[in-house]
């Protein structure tokens, strides 16, 4: 269980201050959540009315102001919520005030918010916080530290080695810091901490190269006035890296003391990552398990509805996630993007099931009665994925079923939907399967044409050759007086061309290769033919004549 104190050392005194004169040893247990403001005529009925017991409120917006503060504090309490964040702001010092008062008379602690940290940042730290210290075993009688998490083992190494320290993973994320007053730090730690990720400088594959040769600790020059001198090493279990510790030498003065110091806690923080790591691996190897057989068919619908906390009277909604095609992907992203998919959802209370099954990135949500607040959700959600991964993520939408049984065509139709999101940009970074329907068609058909379509009709092929050979447009004629009807007057527009012009191409082409455009059948074969060969964007550049 994490005491108020704890979640407060873990996120940072700079990000989290407390406004009410709360006990902080009290139990914060979770989860993390927005909370959704009561709307006028609330009357005590919540839906979620002790479903968050001992969570955290995530105040998003605006602070409350008079009624709203009393219609606020009685919706918290109705929720369960041990404490709330409202942004810290100028403008909001009476009304911050007002809820103070009313959330300490409620027994609930009021926290306030940095103005420059992110929600979604300081949810992901608030949940890591929790986590970690659930999880993290004791310290040892001499620690004198009770129930210890890694912000708190990060302070005792801190105390020995004489200098500021920062514990990161394999990935060079920011899993916990010291936080003593007394230690020099400069602009590349703050930045580390306030994106929980190192930032990508020029010099970092050397110096990663260097600290994961070692076995002992590295010392590495600062580049002032940004980057201060540190101690470095590598934290590993049975030869396996699990991350690094850093610890920085202001004064250049940490001797070898200091640097022993630092070699034992790497086996210490060890302990607390392999701990931690066998938590988080258990319940992510549980949801992947259930995730699989549910979109396999081979989960009943009452299980299926169970996991995501509902009845088989609901509907599901199946999402695939993606980055964009042709970008970077490592085999980590579908991981590292399934992770904060899931904690996007888990802020808002959406309960969701999310991993990865066969390399992509699912979730699995029951469908509420208003699908535009949910499709937007999914908008925000991608949104913020973007960011978090530093690389354009898409989403594709399944149709919603009633029937459970139903997930793995879901499946089908989220994968198809994204694939045509992917295949076309413009029609958006999410999209659901009934938006891009005929993208779909037309992708499946590229894909995997059936043997009608495998090879051009003659009339086709014979015009295609002819503008290979000749450097005519004829295909790009036709496919965009087919495209745009047979007035000619838009295709005439896009082409450039007089629209007499435009008749006499297209009679030559009739003439030229046998095209039978007054059947609407050879019509659509043509246009579907040159549709799927992307006529339109491989036309030649010759402008005069045909």
């Amino acid at each position: 269980m994490t005491t108020l104190h704890e979640l407060l050392r873990g996120v940072g005194a700079r990000r989290l201050r407390l406004r009410t004169a709360e006990d902080d040893d009290r139990p914060i247990s979770g989860p993390v959540f927005v909370h959704e403001r009561p709307s006028a005529g609330w009357d005590n009925h919540d839906p979620l009315a002790g479903s968050c017991h001992g969570g955290v409120a995530l105040l998003v917006g605006a602070v409350p102001q008079g009624s709203a503060v009393q219609e606020t504090v009685r919706s918290l309490t109705a929720s369960g919520a041990g404490a709330a964040v409202v942004r810290a702001s100028p403008d909001a010092g009476l009304a911050s005030a007002e809820l103070a008062r009313g959330c300490a008379e409620a027994g609930i602690a009021l926290l306030e918010l940095a103005d420059e940290v992110p929600w979604l940042d300081l949810a992901g730290q608030l949940r890591d916080v929790l986590t970690i210290t659930a999880s993290a075993p004791q310290l040892g009688t001499g620690a004198g530290e009770g129930v210890a998490d890694l912000f708190a083992l990060a302070d005792m190494i801190a105390a020995t080695v004489g200098g500021a320290v920062a514990i990161e993973d394999q990935h060079e994320r920011v899993l916990a810091y010291s936080s003593l007053a007394d230690q020099p730090t400069d602009e590349v730690r703050r930045s580390s901490i306030l994106g929980r990720q190192v930032p990508d400088l020029p010099y970092n594959p050397n110096t990663y190269e260097r600290l994961l040769k070692s076995v002992s600790v590295v010392r590495f020059a600062g580049v002032a006035p940004t980057l201060l001198p540190r101690l470095a090493v590598a934290v590993r279990a049975e030869g396996e890296l699990l991350g690094a510790l850093w610890a920085i030498d202001a004064g250049g003065d940490l001797g070898a003391a200091a640097e022993d110091a630092l070699q034992r806690a790497a086996n210490l923080t060890a302990v607390h990552l392999v701990r931690a790591r066998q938590a988080r691996d258990a319940e992510q190897l549980q949801r992947t398990r259930a995730l699989e057989a549910m979109l396999g068919g081979t989960m009943t619908p009452s299980s299926c509805a169970a996991q995501l906390g509902t009845d088989v009277s609901a509907t599901a909604l199946v999402v695939s996630f993606g980055v964009t095609a042709g970008e970077r992907s490592p085999r980590s992203v579908p991981a590292r993007l399934a992770q904060v998919v899931h904690s996007h959802f888990e802020v808002y209370r959406r309960p969701a099931l999310c991993g990865v099954v066969d390399d992509r990135a699912y979730a699995v949500l029951a469908e509420p009665q208003r699908t535009g607040e949910l499709l937007g959700l999914i908008r925000w959600t991608a949104a913020n994925a973007s960011v978090a991964l530093g690389t354009a993520v898409q989403a594709g939408v399944g149709h919603d079923t009633a029937n459970w049984t139903a997930l793995p065509r879901a499946r089908r139709d989220a994968d198809r939907a994204l694939r045509a999101v992917s295949a076309e940009p413009s029609s958006g970074p999410v999209a659901t399967c009934a938006d891009v329907a005929c993208l779909v068609v037309l992708e499946e058909l590229a894909s995997d044409p059936n043997e009608a379509l495998a090879d051009p009709v003659p009339a086709v092929t014979a015009m295609l050759d002819h503008d290979r050979r000749f450097g005519t447009h004829y295909a790009r004629t036709v496919h965009t007086v087919l495209a745009h009807g047979p007035r000619g007057g838009d295709a005439a527009t896009l082409l450039k061309v007089h629209p007499t012009t435009l008749r006499y191409r297209m009679r030559r082409a009739e003439e030229l290769f046998g095209l039978r455009l007054d059947d609407p059948d050879a019509r659509l074969v043509t246009w579907l033919q040159l549709r799927l060969r992307g006529t339109a964007d491989s036309a030649p550049t010759r402008t005069d004549g045909p």
